[in-house]
């Protein structure tokens, strides 16, 4: 059965949803009603999906769990009453009369339904009562509704796609199977209880990781989103959130000061630092509880527990470019502009180097720029400009070597994401401690036997065309600003390793290794910048397929090859709690901690931060 998403944006024409856009409807109240669920009253559009049928006509039906032996909110309401069900629909169902629209209710299992009331549904937000109260108890409750969908209408589910919460959105498309979609985001369906009983749930709040499943190192910190609904009719400023990951001994608490003040009902998704547990595994359990909320202690609520992939051998993957270039190519400058202009609309971390050779040697050349000239497969191939991303060839590509495309930035962004979406298969840094450059980490462990390579050079960037003049600058074709933005950039001033092409790497039997070199003084060309840059790769002039980077690292030194002065305003730490020094402090958006954030796109204050 076909089955079809489409964002809610492209067709509501409303701001946001809004509790005050509540169509209320059937039955007569003893009293008031709130509603208690995982699912905001008020979110974007942008935030907002919808599911259905499309290709023919059949009833839909939708569901989301309310459990009490996990939920303890739930759990001090046993005896009491659900009364309805809120929903949100995209159009008017008008079907009472035919017994096709209906809010329903199962206990013990989603398909075994014991309340189903019909009504009339309308566009936006609907309360309904069931005929009969449903008493809570030990049993597990599903509520949710049913419509009959005809081809050409809106998709009548409607979900919050930035968090899935388990058990959140069960379909039933066409009566026949139910099914549990966990990548469609959370129903928007809550359950209506008296309004004696919201005490219940005041000071209570639900929190999870909303980017599972995810790649983890075992008892370290990474970075994820969490989901923050407010179950209360108060609005929420701060709270405390107790992580714990399976295999952990005891939770890890984070404080985190809410972007903006969460209103009743509503929810917010925050980037902040998570910790792992110790457990290793494909599917390990980490779960969030909030414990305090504007720096009181808040009501148990259901757990947020999600699942993750936790492993030692999780390793961010940088991905590294290399350009063939040469100052006598006159088209290279156009290809070096275009794939600047994608690689800062990238913004990610990446490493750059350019070879001079392939098409004629010149200033720049060193004897790594020779080395590597095997992946053109002989002289009679060789050509400039051409570029090659983690020495791999890319999905959809035939050959590690690429050329120039269009004069555009899409193919390069294109080629970026791939390179970047490559699993790392190692763990690489690099510094300078006094006299030595060192380079030290980890490579994957069933790597640990097989012959690998660690190359490591100074590279500087920033040099003038006026010094060293570059053919191709004044083509009739150029790019208007080329002349003004170009400059020599990835240039090898110096390779620490004994082979140009990288020494054999020697590791430990856990994968780990540790190199120092001795650190040199050497006359550049006068650029603005340099860098320390290390790979680990693997070397096979036969088979090219066999050349692929595991992973690549840099660290940005000054003009004279001194490391560069850290600006005190942008890394100022911060004393107190973990979500006060995340104001302070950058990540990248692997979740690692940078202590020299230069140009590109990083995680501060638990929000997407450019520096330009």
């Amino acid at each position: 059965m076909k089955r079809l998403i489409l964002t809610l944006a492209l067709l509501l024409g409303v701001a946001q949803l809004s509790i005050v856009n509540c169509q209320l409807s059937i039955g007569t109240r003893a009293q008031a009603q709130v509603p208690y669920g995982y699912a905001p009253e008020g979110a974007a559009n942008e935030e907002l999906s919808a599911l259905g049928i499309g290709n023919k006509s059949g009833f839909v039906q939708g569901m989301a769990l309310f459990d009490p032996q996990t939920d303890a909110v739930l759990g001090r309401m046993k005896g009491q009453q659900i009364r309805g069900v809120r929903c949100y629909l995209r159009a008017d169902y008008k079907q009472a009369k035919q017994k096709r629209s209906a809010i329903l209710a199962s206990t013990g299992s989603v398909s075994n339904i014991v309340r189903t009331t019909y009504a009339d549904f309308t566009e936006g937000w609907n309360d309904v009562l069931f005929d009969e109260p449903l008493v809570i108890g030990d049993e597990p409750i599903f509520l949710g509704l049913q419509v009959y969908e005809t081809v050409g209408t809106p998709y009548p589910l409607v979900t919050f796609a930035a968090a899935t919460v388990p058990q959140s959105c069960l379909v039933n498309l066409s009566k026949s199977k139910w099914e549990e979609y966990t990548d469609r985001g959370t129903l928007l369906v809550s359950a209506l209880v008296d309004e004696s009983q919201a005490p219940q749930f005041s000071r209570a709040a639900y929190a999870q990781n909303t980017t599972h499943p995810q790649t983890v190192a075992p008892d370290r910190d990474f970075t994820g989103g969490l989901y923050i609904h407010n179950c209360s009719q108060e609005t929420i400023r701060d709270v405390e959130i107790a992580m714990q990951g399976e295999g952990a001994t005891a939770p890890t608490y984070l404080t985190l000061q809410l972007p903006s003040p969460l209103p009743p009902l509503g929810s917010t998704v925050v980037t902040a630092r998570l910790r792992a547990g110790l457990t290793e595994g494909t599917s390990v359990a980490w779960t969030a509880n909030v414990t305090r909320i504007n720096g009181e202690e808040a009501q148990t609520a259901r757990p947020g527990t999600t699942r993750l992939y936790v492993t030692y051998d999780d390793f961010q993957r940088t991905p590294l470019i290399e350009e063939f270039t040469s100052q006598r190519c006159v088209n290279c400058p156009q290809m070096a502009y275009f794939l600047d202009k994608a690689l800062e609309e990238y913004g990610p971390n990446y490493v750059y180097v350019s070879h001079h050779t392939g098409f004629a040697e010149d200033v720049f050349t060193t004897q790594p720029d020779r080395e590597v000239l095997y992946f053109f497969g002989g002289y009679a191939n060789e050509y400039n400009p051409a570029i090659m991303y983690n020495r791999a060839i890319l999905e959809g590509e035939s050959n590690v070597i690429q050329g120039v495309r269009d004069m555009s930035p899409a193919p390069y962004l294109t080629a970026l994401a791939l390179a970047s979406a490559m699993p790392a298969m190692a763990e690489v840094n690099v510094e300078e401690e006094g006299d030595q450059v060192r380079v030290y980490g980890r490579v994957a462990r069933d790597l640990v036997g097989q012959p690998l390579y660690l190359s490591c050079y100074l590279v500087e960037d920033g040099i003038s065309v006026d010094k060293y003049y570059q053919k191709g600058m004044d083509d009739a074709d150029a790019p208007a600003d080329l002349a003004d933005v170009f400059r020599h950039n990835g240039i090898i001033l110096h390779y620490y390793t004994t082979e140009a092409l990288g020494d054999q790497l020697s590791v430990g039997d856990n994968g780990a290794y540790s190199i120092s070199y001795p650190a040199v003084t050497k006359q550049g060309f006068g650029g603005t910048r340099r860098r320390l840059v290390a790979f680990i790769h693997k070397v096979d002039k036969e088979n090219i397929r066999e050349n692929q980077v595991l992973n690549a690292t840099q660290t940005i030194l000054g003009t004279d090859g001194i490391r560069a002065i850290e600006d005190n305003d942008v890394l100022e730490k911060s004393s107190g709690n973990a979500g006060q020094r995340m104001k302070n402090e950058f990540y990248d958006l692997a979740g690692r901690r940078v202590t020299k954030p230069v140009k590109g796109l990083y995680i501060k204050g638990g929000r997407k931060h450019v520096l330009p």
